[in-house]
């Protein structure tokens, strides 16, 4: 297969043990960190500033009262200006919801749970902009964390909970009526959902590999002509176009923030033949896979090395 293609895995939190949460406020250090993405959920709040911020395939403008929120393992670049300040918040759900620690991604059963993890779940879909009124209390939520977070004291870790719950809550309800629009267009849960998560997951893992109905199937001990029924009905899709949709999809990241060669990239994600590759691609995205890098690819891209300096 040659050269494994990925945007690494950096995390700032890995010296902290047990549940992870961890917060800084700074005048930041000008310049674009490497695209990187960790195993943690991330909140960039930015108290000043107007740099560009890159969150999975999407460019953003960021600006005094910008906030963005990043789920775990979503390929990002943050980039910050000489005059930016930002307040850099990073925890796991076994921190937030250690009720919830079990659970391994944003799905509709876990904001069902815990619904002040929306904006995760949205970010590619609503600006979050806060208004100077929010600006101020989030702020002094912020501050509150760190003030405890620096002088530990009996409950300073349910006083930061509890910051950090009300901190996700107030965004939540501020952009109630477009998170409920969107979560009405999500695929209803059902007795099902199991089997397509684990399906989704199938296929996630063995992108690089041929696929099959008949496989997938097999994995979730169900007949492929009931799988079949079932994913058209809970996804819309038929598999083939769940896998291509998918291969497309990490196509994309790939040529965003890595410098593979594109014949790599399709040999990675899965399409042995190339010409098919570039076809299927500019069928789904409408430009060429050059075109896509050339409009997409990140300013500073690691060409030597999977570490991520300075990341976030």
């Amino acid at each position: 297969m040659g050269q494994t293609y990925a945007v690494p895995i950096y995390s700032f939190a890995d010296e902290i043990p047990g549940a992870r949460f961890g917060i800084r406020s700074e005048l930041v250090a000008a310049g674009n960190r490497l695209p990187h993405r960790h195993d943690y959920f991330e909140v960039l709040f930015f108290v000043s500033g107007g740099s560009s911020q890159r969150i999975s395939i999407r460019e953003y403008l960021s600006r005094r009262g910008s906030i963005f929120f990043i789920s775990p393992m979503t390929a990002h670049q943050v980039r910050f200006d000489p005059s930016n300040r930002c307040f850099i918040i990073y925890f796991d759900l076994a921190f937030l919801r250690p009720d919830l620690a079990s659970c391994t991604e944003i799905d509709t059963e876990l904001l069902a749970r815990a619904p002040e993890l929306a904006p995760f779940a949205y970010q590619q879909d609503i600006d979050f902009i806060l208004s100077e009124e929010d600006i101020m209390l989030l702020k002094t939520l912020c501050d509150r964390m760190l003030a405890e977070r620096a002088f530990p004291r009996l409950c300073s870790e349910e006083i930061i909970r509890s910051c950090l719950v009300i901190l996700l809550s107030e965004v939540t309800q501020r952009y109630e009526r477009q998170i409920r629009a969107l979560t009405r267009n999500r695929p209803p849960n059902g007795g099902g959902e199991q089997r397509v998560k684990r399906v989704m997951k199938f296929i996630a893992d063995n992108l690089a590999k041929k696929m099959s109905l008949t496989g997938a199937a097999q994995k979730v001990a169900v007949s492929p002509n009931y799988l079949a029924s079932l994913l058209k009905r809970e996804t819309g899709k038929t598999f083939v176009e769940l896998v291509t949709e998918k291969r497309i999809d990490q196509a994309c990241e790939l040529l965003t923030f890595t410098a593979g060669r594109v014949s790599q990239i399709a040999d990675a994600v899965g399409f042995s033949d190339f010409d098919y590759f570039c076809r299927r691609f500019k069928q789904v995205t409408g430009q060429t896979p050059l075109q896509f890098r050339t409009r997409h690819a990140v300013a500073s891209i690691n060409h030597g090395s999977a570490r991520v300096q300075q990341a976030s």
